[in-house]
């Protein structure tokens, strides 16, 4: 067996953390930020409210029932990386399709394991959220931390249009259509759609470039947009458009 692939992460204070590489090898770049959840992994991964970030998992063990095609938020995963203290090589669970490790590879996310995680949370919970790389190739933290801080800042960048759906898209209600809902697609979670349809609503999701008018020709009985953490500044500047 093949000894493990070494991985770094370097924030832009200069702190890093050695461990080893899962997902895909590479390089990439994001603000660093974290999840508590103990479940739930694939849609944190999903959810477009992660663009741009690398997301660190609190619990310890990640990975161990598996990915499959029901429980995404979108059609892909978001986050820039994927930071966890152990990935399970092992998929337990009759829903089960593939492993994370597979899943990861197969969506070029660079994933680090074996860091330790409680430090990390710590230290940007005190520092705050600052811009982060994760390295298999470049594995010199003066190097990467010169790149990490010609990375885009997080402040200011539009990424509702990155999310976006570039088409419209219908979404069936479950029983009798009952009203008919037009969704601005700033980043919506497939949750939000599913739990409208089981309402016995219509919906039809639309670009984030959406005019007003386009919207109104449809003659919708509601009109619905979903806004979260960083996207929230941006979807409030489309909307003025």
């Amino acid at each position: 067996m093949s000894s493990p692939k070494k991985a770094i992460l370097v924030l832009e204070d200069g702190r890093a953390f050695r461990g080893e590489s899962f997902g895909a090898e590479g390089e990439s770049f994001g603000e660093m930020v974290f999840n508590t959840s103990m479940t739930g992994y694939q849609e944190i991964l999903t959810d477009p409210s992660y663009a741009g970030q690398i997301v660190c998992m609190t619990y310890p063990l990640i990975g161990n029932y598996g990915v499959n095609d029901e429980d995404s938020e979108s059609s892909r995963p978001w986050v820039e990386g994927f930071v966890v203290r152990e990935a399970s090589r092992i998929a337990s669970n009759w829903r089960s399709q593939e492993t994370l490790d597979a899943y990861l590879k197969r969506h070029k996310i660079v994933g680090i394991e074996h860091i330790d995680t409680r430090a990390l949370v710590r230290h940007i919970r005190n520092k705050g959220a600052m811009r982060t790389a994760i390295s298999t190739v470049d594995l010199d933290e003066k190097s990467l931390l010169e790149k990490v801080r010609a990375s885009p800042e997080m402040k200011n960048r539009e990424l509702a249009s990155t999310v976006s759906t570039d088409k419209f898209f219908e979404y069936a209600a479950v029983g009798d259509e009952k009203f008919h809902v037009v969704c601005f697609d700033f980043g919506v979670k497939t949750n939000s759609l599913r739990e409208f349809a089981a309402l016995d609503c219509r919906l039809t999701v639309v670009p984030a470039e959406t005019s007003a008018e386009k919207v109104l020709a449809l003659k919708p009985d509601g009109i619905f947009y979903q806004t979260v953490r960083a996207i929230r500044r941006r979807c409030k500047r489309s909307l003025k458009k």
